[in-house]
């Protein structure tokens, strides 16, 4: 038998161990709780950095599209000159055979004819016209030398995969624009105002110039001429993991210039989708259609454009309005318009499920990758949609 002493230096020691051991949990916590944190000010610190570039962006495109108002004030100044100019030789015109208008003497004194004075007023006054002339063309032609900026051009349909032969145009942002095409490479230039009908896989390469000369370069389309569709109307085969997966052109129901269906809860989505004989696709599956052969951030590229999908605005559009809002393998709206429900279940939150593509109005961050929130499956949301997926 323990004597009571040594019993209570057991206990002593019991005890010191618990506390101890209770420091140790206590620490152990507290580093979990600092790397946590430190992980959420990390994605804080990520966020605001996407937020600083998204506003660099838009202030340049903003900046961009004040130089482009400025060209259209040039050019109605312009066209203001010109209209000037004919006034102004008419009036010479007017001006030379007034004054050579004469009309006899009326007194016997002086029997010289005089010059009528009405001639030498209308010479006057083309004199003024003409000086004014000349000061308005100066004033343009020091416009034509500040205004250097080319115009922003595309070429439409967009690059990408398709089944049916196309009409490639190229669209100008200005107005009176002139555009060229040139399939496979620089030397066959064509105008593009009309479009080209095409049919063939390989490059398109394209450029505009506006009034004032301002010439763009070279740029460059690809394009894949499929037969091979084996999906169904408005749906597109797209390469996932190893397997072929045929994707909605189009957010339900998969109709273009169709306003897409919003309030629809997940379960309400997943059974449409089975009804029209597919399913929601999952995130894996929304990815590889969005990003496209090239694993581009958006449908379109990796650099975002506030105006070539629906991102920018503050209500949803009809599907495929956007018409550059195009991945390669045929899937309108991806980025933008609306949020679209998924199968994939989240690993934040419990019994919900993964969103992707972002709103009418979540501008640069309307991206292909997976976004890091879900909401309430049972819930309807005037910004959430959905598209559907099937096997071949």
């Amino acid at each position: 038998m323990t004597s009571p002493k040594e019993e209570n230096e057991f206990k002593k020691v019991k005890r010191s161990r618990r506390r101890k051991t209770t420091i140790l949990v206590l620490m152990l916590l507290l580093l979990v709780t600092l790397f946590l944190v430190q992980c959420e000010l990390q994605k804080i610190k990520e966020n605001e950095l996407q937020e600083e570039k998204a506003q660099t962006e838009l202030l340049l495109w903003q900046k961009q599209r004040a130089d482009s108002l400025k060209k259209l004030d040039s050019l109605k100044v312009i066209e203001t000159l010109l209209n000037d100019s004919i006034r102004v030789a008419d009036s010479l015109r007017k001006a030379d055979s007034l004054s050579k208008v004469v009309i006899p003497s009326t007194t016997k004194k002086d029997p010289t004819p005089k010059v009528n004075q009405d001639s030498i007023k209308a010479v006057e006054i083309a004199e003024a016209l003409k000086r004014d002339s000349l000061e308005k063309i100066r004033i343009q032609d020091s416009i034509r030398k500040l205004d250097t900026i080319p115009p922003e051009a595309y070429l439409t349909p967009p690059p990408g995969r398709y089944y049916e032969p196309i009409r490639l145009k190229v669209k100008c942002e200005e107005i009176k624009c002139k555009t060229w095409i040139s399939v496979n490479d620089t030397t066959q230039r064509q105008e593009a105002s009309a479009g080209i009908e095409y049919n063939k896989t390989g490059e398109v390469f394209f450029k505009a110039e506006d009034s004032l000369g301002n010439e763009t370069p070279w740029q460059k389309g690809s394009y894949d001429m499929a037969s091979d569709n084996r999906c169904g109307k408005n749906e597109f085969p797209v390469p996932v993991k190893g397997k072929t997966i045929c994707v909605d052109a189009y957010e339900y129901p998969n109709t273009a210039d169709d306003v897409p269906k919003d309030m629809v809860s997940h379960e309400e989505a997943a059974a449409l989708c089975v009804k029209a004989g597919k399913r929601l696709c999952s995130i894996d599956e929304w990815q590889a259609a969005c990003r496209g052969k090239d694993n581009f951030t958006y449908s379109y590229g990796n650099k975002y454009h506030p105006f070539k999908c629906n991102t920018n605005t503050s209500k949803v559009t009809r599907s495929g309005r956007k018409d550059q809002c195009r991945s390669w393998f045929g899937m309108y709206d991806m980025n933008g318009n609306l949020w679209e429900w998924t199968s994939t279940p989240s690993s934040q939150k419990a019994n919900s499920f993964l969103v992707a593509g972002g709103a009418w109005n979540g501008q640069n961050l309307t991206q292909c990758k997976e976004n890091k929130f879900s909401f309430y499956p049972q819930n309807q949301y005037p910004y959430v949609g959905f598209r559907c997926c099937k096997e071949p």
